[in-house]
C-alpha cells in the first residue's frame, strides 16, 4: 500500500464534493510528474486530501 498527498482548491473541488460523489476521477492535472504519480496509484492506496488556499490543511483521507 502506498500513501499519497492530493492537493485541491476547495472552491473548485473539495473533500466534501468527493464524499458526496463517493468515487471520482482526478483530472485537470497538467504537471507531467503529477500525472505519472496519479497513473501509478492502485486500489487500496490511501491519499491525504489537502485543501490549498486559505484553509491549507489536510481535511480527509481517501482510498
Amino acid at each position: 500500500m502506498n500513501y499519497w498527498l492530493l492537493k485541491t482548491e476547495p472552491d473548485e473541488y473539495s473533500f466534501a464534493d468527493l464524499m458526496q460523489a463517493g468515487r471520482d476521477m482526478w483530472d485537470g492535472v497538467r504537471n507531467h510528474t503529477a500525472q505519472r504519480h496519479l497513473r501509478s496509484m492502485q486500489p487500496g492506496d490511501l491519499a491525504f486530501i489537502y485543501h490549498t488556499g486559505k484553509e491549507r490543511a489536510i481535511v480527509g483521507i481517501a482510498e
